[in-house]
């Protein structure tokens, strides 16, 4: 996504002394590399080298750190207070009720416990050569905004002219500062997924994105054209494009992708023992190059996506020489977004650990769904993880309820374009109310959902006239099997959502989280066959969970539970937090549409 004039020109040189890098794990990156120095032995985040995940507490994350392996618990309301929904302290990084590491099963993104995960983020990129998000100002007391207001990710965004400026060295200082960000957020809770962004190539044609020494143009004219259009007016964009796609050498002689591939060991080596990055997401809305017009198919363009699995494959394999287990994302041609044709790719590298990252930005609303669909149809075929990773851009509450509501009717998890823009107005300022771009804006983005899914999604709706939110599923695990008695589906309830507190009927299962807290917590009761859950703000009308949640106009389910009544869940104190989702002995439960954007 393309924005300008909202960064900094020169970049701040708070943040930036390598000594600050705690966690790099010692073989992140071999010797032929130019990047961030070999710390001294220490125990390290996450995953062990040739070890698989091991799951522990979020306390032991803090407070330690196991050579084995670090997963963050979900916050299980097993015998719990109640809480606030704003009142979530920094502390707790478990508030989001993620357990990491992140997989997926098919489509569906999943957690250390196998449960699929509806989330939503924010984006938050630094565009600017050199710049880091702490230079921008992104810190603790963003994390802490985000948590309160019941996001679970963050897409954090550099570009390769900020990680290696010049030919073949990387930047270690710059890298060392992006990846205390990433850390930063991760304990906090959030989970991370770590993007490499452009615009219009990079700065020396367009907005962000690759170095000059990397603009391999031969001779094309640069038209200068603003965005959004110079990706189809200005043919030096155009060519740097299909230099990089032909992988021509740089001036050092390197190949383009090979230079781009070390930039993606070094960063993916900084960050990979941390178990809450999710992932890597390769390239922001790459263009199809000289040939792009055959992208504008309604069929796609086969031929010019083979050009984007090469790419991909490279990406990926340099990233599984650092990080075997992170999820690696591809992203179509930036003509996907649209809504005029589906993309052929492959999964990046073949590798099965991998999805699609996706952006809707239609040129007319209708065709909104188009980009769900055409999104779909590529997970049905390859088996990937989808994960929409762009949409927004605006601040017009009605077209954000109408994005947010298309997105969540498909179930998919999505990141809004971008924390920095359409919620915060200073990132260097403290995240008030009064920093914050526009309240019914917020209010729009900031919206209640199911978190992790102890079963299959199968139905979601969220009113937000009424505050209403309605959300089905069935038990099975989305790769098949069943869950252990007690595991727990998690909702985030946000007090801009519910400042008074909020209202919930379940059929099919039981709350077993206390009044008022700011994740609701719901186990399946034992024979159902779907569990339907019904929120409303305390006051209102009771809601009602639906009978039929989980049907489809082929398939009638009927499920034989008792319906508890409606329970009222006002505000309460801080919760403790337990060391697992499984929860046997449950508690009583007391602006304007973009016409091209790129």
């Amino acid at each position: 996504m393309e924005t300008m004039g909202l960064e900094p020109t020169t970049p701040c040189l708070q943040s930036r002394c390598s000594s600050q890098l705690s966690y790099v794990p010692a073989a992140a990156v071999d010797s032929a590399v130019p990047v961030l120095p070999r710390l001294p032995a220490r125990p390290v985040r996450g995953r062990a080298a040739g070890s698989g995940p091991v799951r522990c507490s979020i306390v032991n994350r803090v407070r330690r750190y196991p050579l084995s392996g670090l997963v963050v618990a979900a916050v299980t309301m097993a015998a719990v207070v109640g809480i606030t929904p704003s009142s979530t302290s920094a502390a707790d990084p478990a508030a989001t009720g993620v357990t990491w590491p992140i997989s997926h099963e098919g489509r569906w993104l999943s957690d250390a416990d196998g449960r699929a995960l509806l989330v939503h983020g924010v984006n938050f990129v630094a565009k600017g050569a050199g710049v880091t998000p702490a230079d921008m100002g992104f810190g603790e007391d963003d994390a802490e905004w985000l948590v309160d207001n019941g996001f679970e990710v963050v897409r954090l965004g550099t570009t390769a002219a900020s990680i290696m400026p010049t030919p073949g060295v990387i930047d270690t200082a710059y890298v060392d500062s992006f990846a205390q960000t990433v850390h930063m957020l991760t304990d906090h809770g959030l989970l991370v997924l770590v993007d490499l962004h452009q615009d219009g190539w990079g700065p020396t044609l367009g907005s962000d994105g690759f170095p000059d020494w990397m603009t391999l143009t031969h001779g094309a004219e640069n038209t200068h054209t603003d965005f959004p259009l110079y990706y189809i007016t200005n043919p030096a964009i155009q060519a740097a494009f299909q230099s990089f796609w032909n992988n021509e050498d740089g001036p050092d002689g390197v190949p383009l992708q090979d230079s781009t591939a070390k930039i993606w060991k070094a960063l993916a080596g900084s960050v990979a023992s941390d178990p809450g990055v999710i992932g890597y997401d390769l390239l922001n809305e790459p263009w199809p190059g000289t040939t792009w017009q055959d992208c504008m198919s309604p069929t796609g363009c086969p031929a010019q996506d083979a050009a984007l699995d090469a790419f991909h494959t490279k990406m990926t394999q340099a990233i599984r020489s650092v990080d075997p287990t992170g999820l690696v994302f591809g992203e179509p041609y930036v003509l996907f977004n649209f809504g005029l044709g589906p993309t052929h790719i492959s999964l990046p590298g073949n590798d099965p650990t991998s999805g699609m990252a996706w952006h809707m930005y239609a040129t007319d609303p209708s065709l909104e769904p188009a980009v769900i669909d055409f999104a779909e149809q590529w997970a049905d075929a390859s088996g990937g993880a989808l994960l929409n990773t762009e949409f927004g851009a605006v601040s017009d509450p009605a077209a954000i309820d109408r994005m947010t509501g298309e997105l969540d009717h498909a179930l998919m998890p999505w990141i809004w374009w971008a924390y920095n823009e359409e919620i915060l107005t200073d990132a260097h300022k403290p995240p008030t109310d009064a920093n914050l771009y526009d309240l019914d804006t917020v209010g729009a983005i900031v919206r209640p959902h199911p978190v992790a899914v102890a079963g299959t999604p199968k139905a979601l709706d969220y009113e937000p006239a009424s505050r209403v939110l309605d959300f089905s599923f069935t038990p099975e695990r989305a790769g098949g099997g069943t869950f252990p008695p007690g595991t727990v589906t998690s909702f985030a309830l946000p007090a801009r959502s519910y400042p008074d507190g909020y209202q919930v009927d379940v059929r099919g299962g039981h709350v077993t989280s206390a009044a008022g807290a700011a994740q609701l917590t719901v186990v399946t009761d034992a024979g159902a066959s779907c569990v339907s859950v019904a929120v409303a703000p305390a006051g209102a009308a009771a809601p009602v969970a639906a009978t039929d949640g989980c049907a489809t106009p082929e398939t009638t389910t009927t499920t034989s539970t008792t319906t508890p009544a409606p329970t009222s869940v006002p505000a309460g104190s801080a919760p403790t937090v337990p060391a697992s989702t499984s929860n046997p002995q449950p508690a009583v439960a007391v602006r304007g549409e973009p016409a091209f954007t790129g």
